[in-house]
């Protein structure tokens, strides 16, 4: 009888001992991964990054564009943002944020501190005086996480003087999956130039290059600085990236891809990139 119980409690110690394990291994998380959509909107900006189950927009085109921004997030699942950065206030960058503010659950939106009077920011105070986001105006760089994201946000080191909003550009750097990828918004000359000559680490495996490939005398200093794989433009056929700038790129190794050509979709896994032109 003893020996009887004995066995029957090895036995039970060895089928929850196997219960555990196999516990585990359906727990394990399944290898991350990440996928970036450029949307074409012209000679504008709007991205979406999607990992973990969180949403990040950078960015919402121009005035007319938040419609279709939203039809597009709605046909990629996205049903909710859980971060949206608008980069500065031009109004190819924040035309679209007061439609999805309107139509979009957004938990955080964080844009520069600076104001100015326009008819777009006019629009998106207001849509944001009534949207339920935690809105953060940033004065200083910001590092934290979204779930395996790494993301750090610089704000200017140029004073602002009510003409030079693309010098106000936040600039988003997101390490994910051992890559990096760095959003430049509009950074012109001077904003470039302290950038590069700066203690920031500006390396990075994607660049969304700034100001829609509008030559910059500061270009080919933060192209050598930063090393990208792959080096993203938002323009369009009507306003292409100069000639200057494709140029440029021509010399150094990377891929280009411009929305010129259509929405650019990259995909992340397992550390490996992988990029293409999409259509929704």
């Amino acid at each position: 009888m003893k020996n009887f119980r004995r066995k029957l409690n090895f036995l039970l110690a060895l089928l929850l001992l196997c219960t555990a394990v196999l516990g585990c291994v359906s727990a394990a998380p399944k290898n991350p991964s990440l996928d970036l959509y450029v949307f074409a909107c012209g000679k504008a900006d709007s991205m979406l990054l999607l990992f973990d189950g969180y949403s990040v927009l950078i960015d919402t085109g121009e005035n007319g564009d938040g419609d279709e921004l939203v039809h597009e997030l709605l046909a990629l699942k996205v049903e909710k943002i859980d971060l949206l950065i608008l980069t500065h206030h031009d109004k190819d960058h924040i035309g679209g944020a007061d439609t999805i503010l309107n139509n979009m659950p957004v938990a955080e939106v964080r844009l520069p501190d600076y104001q100015n009077d326009s008819k777009q920011y006019i629009q998106l105070n207001a849509a944001l005086e009534q949207s339920h986001a935690d809105v953060i105006r940033m004065q200083d760089e910001a590092s934290f996480s979204l779930g395996s994201a790494d993301f750090t946000i610089w704000t200017s080191s140029i004073e602002y003087t009510g003409k030079n909003d693309n010098e106000q550009s936040l600039i988003t750097k997101v390490v994910f999956g051992g890559k990096t990828m760095l959003f430049m918004g509009d950074a012109e000359e001077a904003w470039l130039k302290d950038l590069c000559l700066g203690s920031k680490n500006l390396t990075c495996d994607v660049l969304k290059l700034p100001h829609h490939g509008v030559y910059d005398k500061n270009l080919p200093a933060l192209l050598t600085v930063s090393m990208p794989e792959y080096v993203l433009i938002t323009d369009s056929v009507k306003n292409p990236a100069e000639e200057k700038t494709v140029s440029l790129l021509d010399t150094f190794e990377c891929t280009v891809y411009q929305t010129m050509n259509g929405p650019i979709h990259l995909h992340l896994e397992n550390g490996a990139l992988d990029a293409e032109q999409f259509h929704l």
